[in-house]
């Protein structure tokens, strides 16, 4: 429940209702007002916010310039902070006034305010933080500013959010009274559940039950783009694939053709690196990486393993997963690579990762409004925890990195992007696999959902018929 040390994508599902960012995204991946009413920048390496007046956490107290900045020093100081690599760019923030706040860049940034419409930008009340420490992790009452206030979390079974009465912003919702998540882990059932009525929202429908849903009257289904990339980390700072040769084999070996028709039903498309089809710096000029066994063979042999090796695959334990994983291990077998397939729960796909405690891990990631978010903090050198799982640390990787958030001209930025795919296809900290679709399903009775392609679920305006 706390956004500064989450990493995974269900929770930004709640945070979105409970907890609101400075800045917000719109159905075309616009910026727009949100704690802060506008926002201006003197110069590149400067950014004023002018924050709303009126606005209170659930917790009664004030939202300010000072809670602003308490919250941007506790993302950059904070030990377990996985939105450092978010905000690195920040070198420090000024309260000028009571509602006003300058951020100061220890170099222009050009994806910040995008970074800043998620976890990087939503504030939490530094009271519920001092007094509750870690555990704000699994309780949230009074924390956020948002349209909904958490009421509890019964682990495995149930979290509730209520609707805010004192919430500041009138047009509109909150309509609904209460939210209640179930996580459900099983596909069928979690379908059957939708269309017995026993729950009103699906926030992600399985490609095998695509047709099926929307064959059915009733259920209404929507296809959202998304902004995710799906892949595989590489490890590259231990056996096997601290070898560049073997990271390459096993990039040659795949067939993602395959992998989306037969795993996804289509339901996406091969991925040529971490920027998707709906993103203005995707470059379909790059073709995905596509199966050459004899290049995979001849790969092993310069990487000293002629007659294969082996390696451990970890994935979490749920069915298109272990498919995905199952079809890669026949596929990989066939250029003489031997793959055990270690199934883990999402905490612990978590913990292994950050600690890299891995070969090759998978990393389904929802994507970020702004390519820098799908990857700038996987493939930046940075000391510590981060995303950077692979460990990957190459100065000519760096430095387009830094130029990508230099740059403020959107075709230079392209242009930078489409070199940075080019140097990630050979270097190979992640192997891609698959843009998902990321389809939604609802009762009939739930309206006014607006979808944005970030994937997440916002409930202000939602209303039951």
């Amino acid at each position: 429940m706390d956004p500064h040390l989450s990493g995974s994508k269900v929770d930004r599902q709640v945070y979105h209702n409970i907890y609101e960012p400075l800045v917000t995204l719109d159905t075309k991946l616009g910026i727009r007002p949100g704690l802060a009413e506008s926002w201006s920048q003197p110069d590149p390496r400067t950014l004023v916010f002018k924050l709303r007046r009126g606005v209170r956490f659930h917790d009664g107290t004030d939202f300010t310039a000072e809670a602003a900045k308490f919250n941007f020093d506790r993302m950059k100081t904070e030990p377990k902070s996985v939105r450092k690599g978010e905000v690195a760019s920040i070198d420090s923030v000024d309260v000028v006034d009571s509602h006003t706040i300058k951020i100061n860049l220890k170099r222009p940034d050009a994806a910040l305010l995008a970074t800043l419409t998620d976890r990087a930008g939503m504030m939490i009340s530094p009271k519920v933080v001092q007094e509750r420490g870690a555990e704000l992790q699994r309780n949230a009452k009074g924390a956020g500013t948002g349209p909904f206030e958490f009421v509890e979390w019964v682990k495995d079974a149930h979290l509730v959010i209520k609707r805010n009465e004192g919430y500041w912003n009138r047009q509109g919702g909150p309509y609904l009274d209460r939210v209640r998540y179930r996580p459900i882990l099983d596909d069928t059932v979690k379908l059957q559940s939708l269309q017995s009525g026993e729950i009103d929202v699906m926030d992600y429908v399985q490609p095998r039950d695509v047709a099926a849903v929307k064959a059915d009257k009733n259920v209404v289904v929507l296809d959202v783009p998304s902004l995710a990339a799906f892949a595989y980390q590489l490890n590259h700072q231990k056996p096997p694939f601290n070898n560049k040769a073997l990271r390459q084999a096993v990039a040659y070996s795949l067939d993602l053709e395959q992998i989306v028709k037969g795993v996804w039903l289509n339901v996406g498309v091969p991925a040529n690196g971490p920027i998707p089809p709906t993103s203005w710096a995707y470059d379909k000029s790059i073709p995905y990486i596509k199966r050459d066994l004899a290049k995979a063979k001849a790969r092993l042999a310069e990487g000293g393993k002629p007659g294969g090796f082996e390696f451990t695959m970890t994935t979490a334990n749920i069915p298109i997963n272990v498919q995905e994983a199952e079809v890669i291990q026949a596929q990989l077998r066939e250029a003489g690579i031997t793959t055990k397939i270690k199934l883990v729960d999402a905490a612990t796909q978590l913990s292994d990762g950050n600690s890299r405690n891995f070969e090759m891990i998978s990393y389904q990631w929802s994507g970020r409004p702004d390519p820098d978010g799908n990857i700038y903090q996987f493939f930046r050198t940075t000391p510590g925890t981060s995303l950077n799982w692979s460990g990957i640390s190459n100065p000519k990787l760096d430095e387009l990195l830094d130029k990508t958030r230099e740059v403020s001209n959107q075709a230079e930025r392209k242009k930078l992007y489409s070199e940075l795919i080019r140097l990630l296809q050979d270097e190979l900290p992640m192997v891609y696999t698959v843009h998902p679709v990321e389809p939604k399903a609802f009762s009939p009775r739930v309206q006014g959902y607006e979808p944005i392609p970030d994937g997440m679920m916002r409930f202000k305006d939602v209303w039951l018929k």
